[in-house]
């Protein structure tokens, strides 16, 4: 049977925080394929039509264009630490005539007065931080009363993989230990829910979902991209096991929703 997905010691010092994904063009073309109705579904019921959004590590802006529809009148601000990324999302809004603003920034420290919105959505964001609770603090300053909080990340303690040999193994503990020496948490997924209630939210929920990828090419060249710059072994592991036809990849995600 395959070892359990665990990852292994880190020995780099972590100087610096770093996304690990990057913003090469493989990973904003990722991001994009992103889509609301599966990624930000747990949240759906909970918008209507004229509240306020912000979508925080929105990356290209795919799923923050998808949020503007469902909330309009309302205003929906996409929210990254990288500019450059929402030109595309940028000019749909513009085309449909979207009351949807993109800026860039650091999510510590958010230019928005506070009870800002109605509901702060943060997809694939907390595990790339080295501390999640100043974020936290950020996002119910600027929540309204009641205003609701959402949180999906990945845990890469359930993903399921087949096949899964030796090489992909290590190629999977490779990219888990790079993710912990950026500075980030391959193991957030499973802490959302205490996240938010260590952050004073009330009415906590947790779910889970898998996604599985049609196309296991794109995610093992997502990955094979990070991990090609320290480990090349593991990154053409991982662009040979995408040619097996019977390659499976099932990303387990975990999602917390609670109420200021």
């Amino acid at each position: 049977m395959p070892k359990s997905l665990t990852c292994g010691p880190i020995l780099l010092q972590i100087l610096e925080v770093t996304y690990t994904p990057g913003h090469t063009d493989t990973s904003i073309r990722f991001m994009a394929q992103r889509r609301i109705e599966k990624h930000g579904v747990f949240l759906l019921p909970h918008l209507r039509a004229g509240i306020d959004l912000l979508d925080c590590g929105c990356g290209p802006g795919t799923m923050t264009v998808e949020l503007a529809r469902q909330v309009l009148p309302g205003k929906t601000v996409g929210f990254d630490r990288a500019a450059g990324q929402f030109a595309e999302s940028e000019r749909v809004a513009l085309q449909e005539g979207l009351p949807l603003t993109f800026e860039s920034g650091d999510v510590t420290a958010l230019p928005f007065g506070d009870s800002s919105f109605d509901v702060v959505f943060a997809h694939a964001l907390i595990e790339h931080l080295a501390d999640p609770a100043p974020a936290v603090r950020e996002f119910a300053r600027v929540l309204r009363p009641n205003g609701i909080i959402a949180f999906r990340s990945p845990d890469w303690g359930g993903f399921v993989l087949h096949p899964y040999p030796a090489d992909v193994q290590q190629a999977i503990r490779s990219y888990c230990d790079l993710m912990l020496a950026n500075g980030g948490d391959p193991f957030a997924g499973r802490k959302l829910a205490a996240l938010l209630r260590d952050g004073g939210f009330q009415d906590v929920v947790s779910t889970a979902a898998y996604e599985v990828y049609e196309d296991p090419f794109l995610i093992a060249e997502y990955l094979a991209e990070q991990l090609n710059r320290t480990n090349h072994m593991s990154a053409q592991a991982l662009r040979d096991w995408a040619h097996d036809r019977d390659a499976l990849f099932a990303q387990a995600w975990i999602e917390a929703r609670g109420r200021r």
